[in-house]
């Protein structure tokens, strides 16, 4: 880490913090209590002063509960970055890993929000097993995806976000792999967007 940063991040963790000498022993103080997308980047890491942070990652102190909320990058450094160990508000260890999956759910919470208000509740039997089927591993056929067109435009940034994250196309089975070469060209525009580079370099599909 560098020098600048350990002396803006030593001197607002300080100000929060009990222990006002010892940076390894004030961070030690802090405990991690999730995130939130930012979709408006209106933020600032309170930890090192960047900008217009997207996630932002809350944690706590647990001697005086005073909150800061620290960007991407900071949260990283109270995990492998400190070399020691960084828990949750249950005691739980998080680590690099742990907050990937926290960021996935978080992606799932809002596209499940999003599919319970427009499709779940739909009277079309079809729709519905779609958002089972998003909800269950996110795979969706190429014949499946393409349904989706007028559904995806009407997500927020956040939402679109969340579904490209989430939503993946399955092209392992030699039926999936032929509704590739039957979709139009809107609907091949369409589902191109999740395509991996592998599959779309398999199937020389261009990134519309």
């Amino acid at each position: 880490m560098s020098n600048s940063w350990l002396k803006r991040a030593m001197e607002n963790l300080f100000k929060k913090s009990e222990e006002q000498g010892d940076f390894q022993k004030a961070r030690q103080e802090w405990l991690y209590n999730g995130l939130e997308d930012n979709e408006y980047c209106e933020a600032e890491c309170e930890l090192c002063n960047h900008e217009e942070i997207r996630y932002e990652y809350t944690i706590i102190n647990s001697l005086n509960k005073n909150v800061m909320i620290v960007g991407s990058e900071c949260i990283k450094k109270f995990t492998d970055d400190f070399k020691t160990d960084f828990y949750d508000i249950e005691g739980n260890l998080v680590n690099e890993k742990r907050l990937s999956k926290d960021k996935n759910e978080y992606f799932k919470k809002i596209l499940n929000e999003a599919l319970d208000e427009r499709l779940a509740n739909s009277n079309n039997s079809f729709y519905k097993s779609i958002a089972e089927q998003i909800k269950k591993d996110g795979k969706l056929t190429p014949n499946q995806l393409k349904h989706l067109y007028n559904f995806y435009p009407t997500l927020s940034d956040m939402g679109k976000r969340a579904f490209k994250s989430i939503v993946k196309v399955s092209l392992r089975k030699q039926r999936e792999q032929e509704q590739i070469a039957t979709l139009s060209q809107i609907d091949l525009e369409f589902v191109a967007q999740f395509l991996t580079p592998e599959q779309r370099k398999r199937y020389n599909i261009s990134h519309f």
